[in-house]
């Protein structure tokens, strides 16, 4: 690939987004490996849940999912009005914890990531793309 692709959805700020989300990824998936797409499930519903469910969103509000890709990374991006939070340490959470894994996924699988309050609250994660040369050697 020797372009960049960008994919953006728009979703109603309810539960229902998330299997939405998470099905605005089908195109994308022929491209990248198996693992990477495993990834990229996950970390997009963790960040589209955070923002559902923590984002003080009222009623009206929507959730913006842009999807990036590049030759080198694969980027999402979670955006919503809300107020934003401080992202927290990179501490683990621990098993008596109701939640909170979902930044911490984030940490541990994604390349780099961020928020950035610009307008609302974006969340961001990046995950490297393997070059034809990874690709060939695990062959």
């Amino acid at each position: 690939m020797t372009s960049s692709r960008e994919y953006v959805v728009e979703l109603d700020a309810t539960p229902d987004a998330v299997p939405l989300a998470r099905r605005a990824l089908v195109d994308v998936e022929p491209v990248l490996p198996p693992e990477l797409v495993r990834d990229l499930h996950l970390l997009t519903s963790e960040l589209v849940t955070n923002s559902v469910r923590h984002g003080n969103l009222g009623p009206e509000a929507r959730v913006l999912l842009t999807v990036r890709l590049t030759p080198d990374v694969v980027r999402v991006e979670v955006s919503d009005p809300g107020p934003g939070f401080e992202p927290p340490g990179a501490s683990t959470p621990t098993i008596y914890q109701q939640s909170g894994w979902g930044l911490y996924l984030v940490d541990q699988l994604a390349t780099r990531w961020g928020v950035d309050r610009a307008r609302g609250t974006s969340v961001w994660f990046e995950i490297a793309r393997p070059s034809a040369e990874d690709s060939a050697a695990s062959v």
